[in-house]
Protein backbone atom coordinates (compact mmCIF):
# COMPACT_ATOMS: atom_id res chain seq x y z
CA UNK A 1 0.00 0.00 0.00
CA UNK A 2 1.28 3.39 -0.98
CA UNK A 3 2.04 5.71 1.93
CA UNK A 4 0.09 8.96 2.07
CA UNK A 5 2.11 11.87 0.94
CA UNK A 6 2.17 15.16 2.73
CA UNK A 7 0.58 16.83 -0.29
CA UNK A 8 -2.35 14.38 -0.20
CA UNK A 9 -2.95 15.14 3.48
CA UNK A 10 -2.85 18.90 2.92
CA UNK A 11 -5.25 18.73 -0.04
CA UNK A 12 -7.80 16.90 2.07
CA UNK A 13 -7.56 19.56 4.78
CA UNK A 14 -8.25 22.36 2.39
CA UNK A 15 -11.89 23.54 2.16
CA UNK A 16 -13.56 23.31 -1.22
CA UNK A 17 -13.38 26.53 -3.18
CA UNK A 18 -16.14 28.98 -2.06
CA UNK A 19 -17.20 26.97 1.01
CA UNK A 20 -17.93 29.19 4.11
CA UNK A 21 -15.97 28.68 7.27
CA UNK A 22 -17.39 29.09 10.80
CA UNK A 23 -16.92 32.04 13.17
CA UNK A 24 -14.04 31.90 15.50
CA UNK A 25 -14.74 32.55 19.18
CA UNK A 26 -13.08 35.95 18.97
CA UNK A 27 -15.20 36.99 15.99
CA UNK A 28 -18.38 35.86 17.76
CA UNK A 29 -17.52 37.89 20.84
CA UNK A 30 -16.85 40.96 18.69
CA UNK A 31 -20.23 40.60 16.99
CA UNK A 32 -22.02 40.25 20.34
CA UNK A 33 -20.21 43.32 21.64
CA UNK A 34 -21.25 45.34 18.58
CA UNK A 35 -24.90 44.26 18.92
CA UNK A 36 -24.87 45.13 22.63
CA UNK A 37 -23.47 48.56 21.85
CA UNK A 38 -26.12 49.20 19.19
CA UNK A 39 -28.90 48.12 21.57
CA UNK A 40 -27.47 50.39 24.25
CA UNK A 41 -27.51 53.30 21.80
CA UNK A 42 -31.00 52.47 20.56
CA UNK A 43 -32.74 51.94 23.92
CA UNK A 44 -32.67 55.60 25.05
CA UNK A 45 -34.09 56.63 21.69
CA UNK A 46 -36.92 54.09 22.05
CA UNK A 47 -37.62 55.24 25.59
CA UNK A 48 -37.62 58.88 24.47
CA UNK A 49 -40.05 58.07 21.67
CA UNK A 50 -42.39 56.30 24.09
CA UNK A 51 -42.26 59.20 26.55
CA UNK A 52 -42.94 61.63 23.70
CA UNK A 53 -46.07 59.64 22.84
CA UNK A 54 -47.15 59.55 26.49
CA UNK A 55 -46.59 63.28 26.84
CA UNK A 56 -48.64 63.93 23.71
CA UNK A 57 -51.53 61.86 25.12
CA UNK A 58 -51.22 63.67 28.43
CA UNK A 59 -51.44 67.01 26.61
CA UNK A 60 -54.49 65.78 24.72
CA UNK A 61 -56.19 64.90 28.01
CA UNK A 62 -55.37 68.36 29.33
CA UNK A 63 -56.85 69.91 26.19
CA UNK A 64 -60.12 68.06 26.72
CA UNK A 65 -60.30 69.35 30.30
CA UNK A 66 -59.54 72.89 29.17
CA UNK A 67 -62.25 72.81 26.50
CA UNK A 68 -64.65 71.32 29.05
CA UNK A 69 -63.95 74.28 31.33
CA UNK A 70 -64.71 76.61 28.45
CA UNK A 71 -68.02 74.88 27.83
CA UNK A 72 -68.88 74.88 31.53
CA UNK A 73 -68.30 78.63 31.63
CA UNK A 74 -70.47 79.08 28.56
CA UNK A 75 -73.28 77.14 30.24
CA UNK A 76 -73.17 78.74 33.69
CA UNK A 77 -71.26 81.98 33.28
CA UNK A 78 -68.51 81.00 35.75
CA UNK A 79 -65.91 78.33 36.41
CA UNK A 80 -66.74 75.51 38.84
CA UNK A 81 -65.61 75.64 42.45
CA UNK A 82 -62.53 73.60 43.31
CA UNK A 83 -64.14 72.50 46.58
CA UNK A 84 -67.53 73.31 48.03
CA UNK A 85 -68.49 72.49 51.62
CA UNK A 86 -72.24 72.90 51.47
CA UNK A 87 -74.22 72.36 54.68
CA UNK A 88 -73.57 68.64 55.31
CA UNK A 89 -72.28 67.98 51.77
CA UNK A 90 -68.78 68.20 50.32
CA UNK A 91 -68.38 68.45 46.55
CA UNK A 92 -65.50 69.11 44.17
CA UNK A 93 -65.13 70.28 40.60
CA UNK A 94 -65.02 66.85 38.94
CA UNK A 95 -68.74 65.86 39.01
CA UNK A 96 -69.65 69.32 37.72
CA UNK A 97 -67.41 68.69 34.71
CA UNK A 98 -68.74 65.27 33.68
CA UNK A 99 -71.40 66.60 31.30
CA UNK A 100 -68.72 68.64 29.53
CA UNK A 101 -66.32 65.75 28.90
CA UNK A 102 -69.02 63.51 27.43
CA UNK A 103 -69.77 61.62 30.65
CA UNK A 104 -73.49 62.30 30.98
CA UNK A 105 -74.10 58.85 32.46
CA UNK A 106 -71.79 59.55 35.40
CA UNK A 107 -73.43 62.93 35.99
CA UNK A 108 -76.91 61.35 35.97
CA UNK A 109 -75.88 58.62 38.43
CA UNK A 110 -74.15 60.98 40.82
CA UNK A 111 -76.07 61.77 44.04
CA UNK A 112 -75.58 65.48 44.71
CA UNK A 113 -77.08 65.36 48.20
CA UNK A 114 -74.33 62.94 49.34
CA UNK A 115 -70.67 63.68 49.92
CA UNK A 116 -68.38 62.93 47.01
CA UNK A 117 -66.50 60.46 49.23
CA UNK A 118 -69.55 58.67 50.73
CA UNK A 119 -72.08 56.02 49.74
CA UNK A 120 -73.53 55.65 47.15
CA UNK A 121 -71.10 57.75 45.08
CA UNK A 122 -68.14 55.61 46.12
CA UNK A 123 -70.07 52.44 46.92
CA UNK A 124 -67.80 49.47 46.38
CA UNK A 125 -70.81 47.14 46.34
CA UNK A 126 -71.59 48.44 42.88
CA UNK A 127 -69.68 46.90 40.00
CA UNK A 128 -69.14 50.39 38.65
CA UNK A 129 -69.34 53.05 41.40
CA UNK A 130 -69.73 56.48 39.87
CA UNK A 131 -66.68 57.96 41.64
CA UNK A 132 -64.68 54.79 41.14
CA UNK A 133 -65.13 54.66 37.38
CA UNK A 134 -61.70 54.88 35.79
CA UNK A 135 -61.50 57.08 32.70
CA UNK A 136 -58.35 57.51 30.62
CA UNK A 137 -58.84 61.30 30.72
CA UNK A 138 -58.12 61.20 34.47
CA UNK A 139 -54.57 59.93 34.07
CA UNK A 140 -51.28 60.94 32.52
CA UNK A 141 -49.82 57.81 30.85
CA UNK A 142 -46.41 58.66 32.30
CA UNK A 143 -47.70 58.17 35.86
CA UNK A 144 -50.09 55.45 37.12
CA UNK A 145 -53.05 55.06 34.74
CA UNK A 146 -56.02 53.46 36.49
CA UNK A 147 -54.91 54.46 39.99
CA UNK A 148 -57.66 54.54 42.62
CA UNK A 149 -58.02 55.06 46.36
CA UNK A 150 -59.49 52.11 48.23
CA UNK A 151 -60.66 51.87 51.82
CA UNK A 152 -61.17 48.25 52.74
CA UNK A 153 -62.81 49.00 56.08
CA UNK A 154 -65.90 50.65 54.62
CA UNK A 155 -65.88 49.56 50.98
CA UNK A 156 -65.18 52.97 49.48
CA UNK A 157 -63.40 53.26 46.15
CA UNK A 158 -62.66 56.47 44.26
CA UNK A 159 -60.41 57.47 41.39
CA UNK A 160 -57.26 59.53 41.54
CA UNK A 161 -56.50 62.40 39.16
CA UNK A 162 -53.31 63.63 37.51
CA UNK A 163 -55.01 66.90 36.53
CA UNK A 164 -55.57 69.60 39.11
CA UNK A 165 -57.22 73.00 39.23
CA UNK A 166 -55.28 76.16 39.94
CA UNK A 167 -56.17 77.30 43.46
CA UNK A 168 -53.19 79.59 44.01
CA UNK A 169 -53.24 81.88 47.03
CA UNK A 170 -50.39 84.40 47.24
CA UNK A 171 -50.22 87.20 49.81
CA UNK A 172 -47.80 89.96 48.92
CA UNK A 173 -47.48 93.33 50.69
CA UNK A 174 -50.82 92.82 52.34
CA UNK A 175 -52.60 92.07 49.05
CA UNK A 176 -53.98 88.66 48.15
CA UNK A 177 -53.61 87.26 44.64
CA UNK A 178 -55.78 84.25 43.82
CA UNK A 179 -55.99 81.59 41.17
CA UNK A 180 -59.23 81.11 39.22
CA UNK A 181 -60.63 78.26 41.35
CA UNK A 182 -61.97 79.17 44.74
CA UNK A 183 -63.05 77.07 47.70
CA UNK A 184 -66.32 77.79 49.46
CA UNK A 185 -67.64 76.92 52.90
CA UNK A 186 -71.34 77.32 53.59
CA UNK A 187 -72.84 77.25 57.06
CA UNK A 188 -72.96 74.54 59.66
CA UNK A 189 -73.58 70.88 59.05
CA UNK A 190 -77.35 71.06 58.99
CA UNK A 191 -79.87 69.69 56.57
CA UNK A 192 -78.96 70.34 52.95
CA UNK A 193 -81.20 72.79 51.07
CA UNK A 194 -83.31 70.93 48.54
CA UNK A 195 -81.70 71.01 45.11
CA UNK A 196 -78.85 73.20 46.30
CA UNK A 197 -75.75 71.74 44.61
CA UNK A 198 -72.29 72.90 43.57
CA UNK A 199 -72.93 72.41 39.87
CA UNK A 200 -73.68 75.75 38.27
CA UNK A 201 -72.93 77.78 41.39
CA UNK A 202 -72.28 81.43 40.48
CA UNK A 203 -71.80 83.04 43.89
CA UNK A 204 -68.92 85.32 44.81
CA UNK A 205 -66.52 82.39 45.27
CA UNK A 206 -66.90 81.33 41.64
CA UNK A 207 -64.62 83.03 39.09
CA UNK A 208 -66.10 84.53 35.96
CA UNK A 209 -63.94 85.11 32.91
CA UNK A 210 -64.40 88.84 33.34
CA UNK A 211 -62.70 88.51 36.74
CA UNK A 212 -59.51 87.34 35.00
CA UNK A 213 -58.05 90.78 34.39
CA UNK A 214 -54.65 89.42 33.35
CA UNK A 215 -56.25 87.90 30.28
CA UNK A 216 -57.34 84.33 29.56
CA UNK A 217 -54.18 83.51 27.61
CA UNK A 218 -52.00 84.48 30.59
CA UNK A 219 -53.81 82.67 33.40
CA UNK A 220 -53.39 79.00 34.31
CA UNK A 221 -56.46 76.95 35.03
CA UNK A 222 -55.03 73.41 35.12
CA UNK A 223 -51.74 71.59 35.53
CA UNK A 224 -50.44 68.14 36.31
CA UNK A 225 -49.76 66.66 39.72
CA UNK A 226 -48.27 63.28 40.58
CA UNK A 227 -50.12 60.46 42.29
CA UNK A 228 -49.06 58.65 45.43
CA UNK A 229 -47.58 55.25 44.74
CA UNK A 230 -50.24 53.01 46.31
CA UNK A 231 -53.96 52.47 45.85
CA UNK A 232 -54.46 51.98 49.57
CA UNK A 233 -56.32 55.02 50.82
CA UNK A 234 -54.15 57.19 53.02
CA UNK A 235 -56.23 60.03 54.47
CA UNK A 236 -53.13 61.90 55.56
CA UNK A 237 -51.62 61.84 52.06
CA UNK A 238 -54.39 62.47 49.58
CA UNK A 239 -52.37 63.91 46.71
CA UNK A 240 -54.26 63.20 43.53
CA UNK A 241 -57.31 61.95 45.44
CA UNK A 242 -60.73 62.63 43.91
CA UNK A 243 -61.96 64.70 46.84
CA UNK A 244 -58.75 65.63 48.64
CA UNK A 245 -55.64 67.14 47.10
CA UNK A 246 -56.73 67.75 43.52
CA UNK A 247 -55.55 71.35 43.22
CA UNK A 248 -52.15 73.01 42.92
CA UNK A 249 -50.55 76.28 44.01
CA UNK A 250 -47.97 78.32 42.07
CA UNK A 251 -47.14 80.38 45.14
CA UNK A 252 -44.64 78.04 46.77
CA UNK A 253 -42.39 76.53 44.08
CA UNK A 254 -41.95 76.35 40.31
CA UNK A 255 -42.85 73.06 38.56
CA UNK A 256 -41.24 69.93 39.99
CA UNK A 257 -39.31 71.94 42.60
CA UNK A 258 -39.32 72.02 46.39
CA UNK A 259 -41.88 70.01 48.31
CA UNK A 260 -45.62 69.83 48.83
CA UNK A 261 -46.98 71.11 52.15
CA UNK A 262 -49.68 69.70 54.43
CA UNK A 263 -50.69 70.90 57.92
CA UNK A 264 -48.21 70.27 60.70
CA UNK A 265 -50.80 68.20 62.59
CA UNK A 266 -51.13 65.78 59.67
CA UNK A 267 -48.56 63.71 57.82
CA UNK A 268 -47.62 62.80 54.29
CA UNK A 269 -45.27 60.38 52.57
CA UNK A 270 -42.07 62.10 51.52
CA UNK A 271 -41.03 60.39 48.28
CA UNK A 272 -38.53 62.51 46.33
CA UNK A 273 -38.00 63.29 43.54
CA UNK A 274 -41.59 62.92 42.31
CA UNK A 275 -43.55 63.23 45.58
CA UNK A 276 -41.61 65.26 48.13
CA UNK A 277 -43.74 66.47 51.03
CA UNK A 278 -43.37 68.05 54.47
CA UNK A 279 -45.95 68.45 57.23
CA UNK A 280 -45.07 72.04 58.12
CA UNK A 281 -48.16 74.01 57.11
CA UNK A 282 -50.80 75.87 59.10
CA UNK A 283 -53.92 74.05 60.28
CA UNK A 284 -55.66 74.33 56.91
CA UNK A 285 -52.70 74.67 54.54
CA UNK A 286 -52.55 72.16 51.71
CA UNK A 287 -50.20 73.41 49.00
CA UNK A 288 -49.28 71.14 46.13
CA UNK A 289 -46.67 71.88 43.50
CA UNK A 290 -47.37 71.24 39.81
CA UNK A 291 -45.47 68.02 39.08
CA UNK A 292 -45.11 65.43 36.36
CA UNK A 293 -43.02 62.47 35.25
CA UNK A 294 -42.12 64.25 32.01
CA UNK A 295 -38.46 65.31 31.84
CA UNK A 296 -38.04 69.05 32.18
CA UNK A 297 -41.52 70.37 32.95
CA UNK A 298 -45.28 69.95 33.18
CA UNK A 299 -48.29 70.19 30.89
CA UNK A 300 -50.51 73.12 31.78
CA UNK A 301 -53.69 74.68 30.37
CA UNK A 302 -54.65 78.33 30.20
CA UNK A 303 -58.09 79.89 30.54
CA UNK A 304 -58.33 80.43 26.77
CA UNK A 305 -58.09 76.65 26.25
CA UNK A 306 -54.45 76.57 25.10
CA UNK A 307 -52.17 73.83 26.43
CA UNK A 308 -48.47 74.46 26.86
CA UNK A 309 -45.48 72.57 28.23
CA UNK A 310 -44.08 74.73 31.03
CA UNK A 311 -40.36 74.32 31.71
CA UNK A 312 -39.04 73.63 35.20
CA UNK A 313 -36.71 76.58 34.65
CA UNK A 314 -39.51 79.14 34.31
CA UNK A 315 -38.82 82.32 36.27
CA UNK A 316 -40.40 82.16 39.74
CA UNK A 317 -42.12 85.55 39.48
CA UNK A 318 -43.57 84.65 36.08
CA UNK A 319 -44.82 81.30 37.35
CA UNK A 320 -46.50 82.95 40.31
CA UNK A 321 -48.02 85.65 38.14
CA UNK A 322 -49.59 83.29 35.60
CA UNK A 323 -51.04 81.40 38.55
CA UNK A 324 -53.18 84.39 39.51
CA UNK A 325 -56.09 86.10 37.80
CA UNK A 326 -54.74 89.59 38.53
CA UNK A 327 -50.96 89.29 38.97
CA UNK A 328 -49.79 90.94 35.76
CA UNK A 329 -47.26 89.00 33.67
CA UNK A 330 -45.84 88.04 30.31
CA UNK A 331 -45.02 84.50 29.25
CA UNK A 332 -42.37 83.82 26.64
CA UNK A 333 -42.87 80.83 24.32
Amino acid sequence: MRARSTSDHESRQRLPHGSPRGFTLVELLVVIAIIGTLVGLLLPAVQAARESARRAQCGNNMKQWALGMQNYNSAYGALPLAVANWPCVRQTWLPSMWPFIEQIDLANRYVWTANIFDWPNVNNQSANPVCGTRLSIYYCPSDRPGAVATNHSNGRISVRLNYATNSTNIVRSGKTFLGPFGNANFGAKTDCPTGFVARGYTGKEATRFRNITDGLSKTLILSEINLITTDNENPTDGRGHLWFGHWFDTGIYTPNAGHDVVPANRSCTNLPPYLPCLATGASNQYSQVARSHHPGGVQAAFADGAVQFISDSIDTSTWQAIGTINGGETLSP
